[in-house]
Parts: C-alpha cells; sequence; structure tokens
C-alpha cells in the first residue's frame, strides 16, 4: 500500500473520487426524507451562482483543508496493492502541475485534450488545468489516431497530456495537427514529450491564486465531445457554472 503525494503511473487504476457526501458504510435501515414537502422545497429554491467561480479553488481545495480527508483509491492490476490519495493530496499536486503547465505556455483558455487512463495522474491533470482557466478535453482511452486528429483539430488544442501507451497514436497523426504545440507524458521519458515525473520533483512551489486571472462563472470550463452515433462528435462546452448544477444534490444530501 502507498499513501501521499506520490503519483501512481500507468500500474494504478482508479474507480472513483470519493465525494464528501458519500455513505459511511452503514447496515441499510429506513430513513426520513430529507425534504418533507417537495412543493415547498421547489418553490423556495434558488441558484446562487457568483460572478467568480473556480471549481478547484473554490470547491475543491475547501475539501482539502482536512488532510485526512480521503479523496482517492487507486487499486493495482493485481487487485491487492493500491494507493491512496487525500483532497489535501490532490489540491498540492495539481497546483504543482499548474505551475508547470504555464511555464510550458499553457494560459487560460487553451484546449487541452487529456489522454489519460483513469489513474491519479488523470484527476492532477484535469484539476490543475482547471486552475489556470485552460479547457481540458477529457478524451476516451478507446480514442483511435483518426478520432485524436479529429478533436484536436476541431477544437484547435495546443496541447495533449496523454500517457507511454497511447503516445504512438498522437504521433501517428502529428504532422496533421497544426495548432498541436505542446506533448506532456504523464508516465515518464519519450524523445519529443514534455516527462510530467520529472518536471513534477523539479518545480518549486505550489502555484497560488494570484498567479493566475480569475475565472467568471460564464467562462468556458470543459469540453466533452458527443459520441458521434449519426455523424461526427460535436463538442460540448460548459461554463466554469458547471459543476455549480450539482448543488441542488448537494443541498437534499444535507
Amino acid at each position: 500500500m502507498k499513501s501521499g503525494l506520490t503519483l501512481s503511473g500507468r500500474s494504478f487504476i482508479t474507480p472513483s473520487l470519493i465525494h464528501p457526501c458519500q455513505f459511511k458504510g452503514e447496515s441499510m435501515k429506513q430513513v426520513e426524507p430529507n425534504i418533507k414537502d417537495y412543493d415547498k422545497a421547489y418553490a423556495e429554491f434558488r441558484w446562487d451562482v457568483p460572478e467568480y467561480y473556480n471549481f478547484a479553488w473554490d470547491s475543491f481545495d475547501k475539501w482539502a483543508e482536512d488532510r485526512t480527508k480521503l479523496a482517492l483509491v487507486s487499486v493495482g492490476p493485481d487487485g491487492e496493492s493500491f494507493q491512496k490519495h487525500s483532497y489535501w493530496d490532490l489540491s498540492h499536486l495539481s497546483k504543482k502541475f499548474a505551475r508547470i503547465a504555464m511555464e510550458l505556455g499553457i494560459k487560460k483558455e487553451d484546449r487541452v485534450m487529456v489522454f489519460i487512463p483513469r489513474i491519479p495522474e488523470f484527476y492532477v491533470v484535469m484539476l490543475g488545468l482547471i486552475r489556470i482557466g485552460a479547457i481540458p478535453m477529457p478524451t476516451p482511452t478507446l480514442s483511435t489516431p483518426k478520432d485524436i486528429h479529429y478533436r484536436i483539430n476541431k477544437a484547435e488544442a495546443v496541447a495533449v497530456v496523454t500517457v507511454e501507451e497511447f503516445a504512438d497514436r498522437v504521433e501517428e497523426v502529428e504532422a496533421e495537427m497544426p495548432t498541436l504545440k505542446i506533448k506532456i507524458l504523464a508516465d515518464g521519458d519519450r524523445k519529443g514529450w514534455e516527462p510530467l515525473p520529472r518536471l513534477m520533483r523539479r518545480v518549486k512551489g505550489d502555484l497560488k491564486r494570484e498567479e493566475v486571472p480569475a475565472t467568471r462563472s460564464s467562462d468556458p470550463f470543459l469540453i466533452f465531445f458527443t459520441s458521434g452515433t449519426e455523424s461526427y462528435p460535436k463538442m460540448v462546452l460548459h461554463t466554469h457554472s458547471y459543476p455549480l448544477g450539482h448543488y441542488s444534490t448537494a443541498f437534499m444530501c444535507q
């Protein structure tokens, strides 16, 4: 078992983040509903969307104030070895990655393909990009060179973050993606790629919030691509207010 500030490399998979509102393993029992008068709750509920909001700085870092709060359990391929990361661990690591991304030239509203399996690096990279106002594009691990070519060109992405296992797919179409300037390898060293593990060891200090432009709730936050069942996938842009859509669930969970 490992815990703390190490990143996993490709050998660990991550089932999911553990949400602070998750059940705590109690046995099944009958519970009273939190909302006893739905019509009244519906009529009185109001969205509170601030002018400026950033999920990583404003929400995730709140959870990270308790350094013992578990966020992530990553299980190894043998089904027995595992890593644990707290919210504080991921906050700290993502601030380091955010500084690296800025030093490499990634800036606010730049579009970045995140082509990483669900290992700890995925969450670190996503949070780090959100911190600086860049726009991550989570990409399915089954994506082919054709898929990568289409998505990067359609979005005019300037950077890609991936792992050794998938790097060949990017390189196969790299010459046909003129906007792609920065390639980051999350789990090692490879010619022509920025080696994230080495950069994480060398970076000096966590990025501070005052070092980056503020993000408005209406600013671009995240790009998903649709499945493209009838034609080419379509880009779906979410704003920084997108995570606030879960507020109603949290309201009922409390």
